[in-house]
């Protein structure tokens, strides 16, 4: 078992609450954060912390209650009639596959009732209900029951107890007013009763919760030590109602406070660029604890996916489960991974032809177009329209945006105004410079290209 500090077992139930705390909203489960939105760029990953909030009863519960009906139990019986569709509503919450079932127990050579299952193990908490609405208090004999007899049954196949996934959820919620026969009727001893409980049923050891339910007529469920013995070896706790009429409450901050340890697991769905690894890949606390676990989300390193976004979910599983909420939904946390356009354009500057002559011009010996007719191009890997710009390498001066295919007519002049001017036709703009004509390209993300030469012999003196 997971530790924990139990100091407040053995008080009454209205000061163990007081000091626990317990309401409805400490028994839910979820993701936190229940979303993740993050920019990472090929090659790169982010650490995100995650927080598992564990039911507090784990997924394929087994939960079987167990009354003393002897006489003294009438106010106890009632209180537990009235209140246990609140406790399998609770349980159903947490642990939205969970089973229950009803059994009662009352004294050697009682001719009422010495023990009865009545109602296997099953979804249908109508059936259960009704099973314990037909309860009644009788008999009794001496203050000694036969408690021993009927937890050995229940330790049995008979209730039905599903092979689990371990750690164990064969959970047994045993209340009465009185200490038990030992030897019971059937020979059972404290000591056979605890073996039979702690091997299981259903190769699974049986966790006892146990109350007391304070009739005032009985010596006490612990009275020889038998709901303590027995609670400490199957994992379980016992807890004393402070009323009769508080039984139901005492059940349902013993389902709170009771350790059982589960396996806790994240899983991904993530596909590639996107891929997820975690850290620890599973651990183990106590239902109802925290799991906290690192998640690394990580791109790969290939420029293909930039510009994209990409989305996948996480979820966590109790024993191999998954964890689901109270309606049966899976519990997701989302996942939004946008990758940015990290790459720059490419700029081109490629000699065109002059209108008026359908030629393309070269200066003698230089490799300059003595016409400085020119097509500026770009091209980059998301953005399909990038901006190009034509700077002064003489100055600061700055012409565009252009589009990728523009024809432009470009002018060195080195002691002119740099300016550029709209054309008519084919040629968008004639641009005159002190310098030559460097061009370059900016995408949509802001990514800049290297600067590209247009270079064009200045006009003859």
């Amino acid at each position: 078992m997971i530790p924990k500090a139990k100091n407040w077992l053995g008080l009454g139930v209205a000061a163990f609450l007081a000091v626990m705390a317990i309401s409805s909203a400490s028994w839910a489960q979820g993701l936190d954060p229940a979303s993740v939105t993050a920019t990472i760029a090929d090659g790169g990953h982010l650490d995100v912390n995650k927080t598992v909030h564990t039911p507090t009863i784990p997924p394929d519960a087994d939960i079987c209650f167990l009354a003393d009906t002897t006489a003294s139990m009438t106010p106890a019986l009632a209180n537990v009639k009235a209140g246990i569709g609140a406790i399998m509503t609770g349980v159903l919450t947490e642990s939205p596959n969970a089973q229950f079932c009803a059994a009662q127990y009352g004294d050697v050579g009682d001719a009422f009732i010495d023990f009865s299952l009545d109602q296997v193990l099953t979804t249908n908490t109508a059936a259960v209900q009704a099973a314990v609405n037909a309860w009644f208090a009788g008999d009794g004999g001496d203050t000694p029951e036969d408690q021993l007899h009927a937890l050995t049954q229940m330790a049995g196949a008979a209730p039905g107890w599903r092979t689990p996934v371990p750690p164990a959820t064969h959970i047994l919620v045993w209340f009465g007013d009185a200490s038990g026969h030992d030897p019971a009727s059937g020979g059972e001893t404290l000591a056979s009763t605890i073996a039979a409980l702690t091997s299981g049923g259903a190769g699974a050891p049986i966790i006892v919760i146990a109350i007391d339910s304070q009739s005032g007529f009985g010596d006490g469920l612990d009275n020889t030590g038998q709901a303590t013995a027995i609670t400490s070896a199957t994992g379980g706790v016992f807890l004393v109602a402070a009323t009769p009429n508080d039984v139901t409450t005492a059940i349902l901050a013993a389902l709170e406070a009771v350790e059982i340890p589960v396996t806790v697991a994240m899983v991904s769905d993530c596909t590639s660029p996107i891929s997820t690894t975690f850290v620890p890949a599973s651990q183990v606390v106590n239902a109802g604890d925290d799991a906290v676990f690192t998640e690394t989300i990580s791109v790969s390193a290939s420029p293909a996916q930039q510009g994209q976004t990409y989305e996948c979910d996480d979820t966590a599983t109790i024993n191999g489960t998954t964890m689901t909420d109270a309606a049966g939904n899976v519990i997701k946390e989302h996942k939004t991974i946008t990758v940015p356009d990290t790459t720059p354009p490419v700029a081109r500057c490629v000699e065109t032809t002059n209108p008026s002559g359908k030629n393309t011009p070269k200066a003698p010996g230089t490799g300059q177009n003595e016409d400085g007719f020119y097509q500026v191009l770009a091209t980059d890997n998301v953005d399909t329209a990038p901006q190009i710009f034509v700077k002064d390498g003489g100055s600061a001066f700055v012409a565009g945006p252009f589009a990728s295919g523009d024809k432009l007519k470009i002018t060195q002049a080195p002691g002119v105004t740099p300016n550029s001017k709209p054309m008519a036709g084919v040629i968008v703009a004639h641009i005159q410079l002190k310098g030559d004509a460097l061009v370059y390209a900016v995408d949509a993300a802001g990514n800049v290209s290297a600067l590209v030469s247009c270079k064009v012999p200045p006009p003859p003196k």
